[in-house]
C-alpha cells in the first residue's frame, strides 16, 4: 500500500501572530509618516520680485479735511462657462471677501485759495472740496469662500477689478450721505481759524473774515 506524505497545517496561531505583525507595521508607518508629512510633503518656496519701471516726484498741495470710514462684505460671482447658450454646471468661479477702508475729502490743491485784504475785511476764495481718495485696506481683506475649479480659476484681474469697484461703490456712497458737504463746512472752519490766527495781534486783527467757494 502506498502512503502519500503527510501535508503539514500551520497552526492558526502562526497567521494570527503574522497578522498581528503586519497591523503593527502598518501602524507604524502611519505614525511616521503623520510625523514626518510637513518634511516629506510641502510647499515649494515663496518667492516675490518686482522690478522698478518708472518712479518720479511731484509737488502736491492737497488738504483732506473729512474721512468716510467703512466695512463692507463683498461678493464676486462669475456664472462659469457656457455652451450652445446654456451654462455649464460646476465651472463658475466666485469668493466672498470682507475688507475695511476710507473715503476722504478736501481741496485738491490748496495754492489754488485765492487771499485779498480789503479797508476792513479779509476775503478767501476757496476751490470747491472734492473727493481726494477712496482707499480699500489690503492687510484688511479676508477671504471667507473662493470655488478651486481647474476648468475656470479665479484670475489676478477678476480681483484686481473687483476692488476697484468696490472703491468706487464706496465713493458714491460717502458722498450721497453727505461726505462732500461735511467736508466744506470743515474746510471753511479751518481756514476762517488760520486766517484769524495769522492776523491776531496784528493791525488786521479785527477784520472780519469772509470765505467764499469757487464756482
Amino acid at each position: 500500500m502506498h502512503l502519500s506524505p503527510r501535508r503539514t497545517r500551520r497552526a492558526p496561531a502562526f497567521w494570527v501572530a503574522l497578522l498581528s505583525a503586519l497591523i503593527a507595521v502598518l501602524a507604524v508607518l502611519g505614525l511616521l509618516a503623520v510625523f514626518f508629512r510637513p518634511t516629506l510633503i510641502g510647499a515649494g518656496e515663496t518667492t516675490v520680485d518686482s522690478t522698478t519701471i518708472g518712479a518720479s516726484f511731484e509737488d502736491i498741495a492737497e488738504l483732506s479735511v473729512e474721512e468716510y470710514r467703512f466695512s463692507d462684505v463683498g461678493k464676486f460671482d462669475q456664472e462659469g462657462l457656457e455652451v450652445l447658450g446654456a451654462h455649464v454646471p460646476f465651472t463658475g468661479r466666485n469668493f466672498l471677501v470682507t475688507y475695511d477702508g476710507r473715503v476722504t475729502a478736501g481741496l485738491r490743491d490748496t495754492s489754488a485759495i485765492a487771499v485779498s485784504v480789503g479797508d476792513s475785511s479779509i476775503d478767501a476764495v476757496l476751490p470747491p472740496v472734492e473727493v481726494i481718495e477712496s482707499h480699500i485696506n489690503a492687510d484688511s481683506v479676508q477671504v471667507y469662500d473662493q470655488t478651486m475649479n481647474p476648468i475656470n480659476q479665479i484670475r489676478v484681474a477678476d480681483v484686481t477689478s473687483f476692488i476697484a469697484g468696490q472703491e468706487d461703490a464706496a465713493r458714491e456712497k460717502a458722498v450721497s450721505q453727505g461726505l462732500l458737504d461735511r467736508a466744506g463746512e470743515r474746510a471753511e472752519h479751518l481756514v476762517r481759524s488760520h486766517v484769524e490766527a495769522l492776523v491776531s495781534g496784528t493791525a488786521q486783527e479785527d477784520y472780519t473774515v469772509s470765505i467764499e467757494w469757487a464756482e
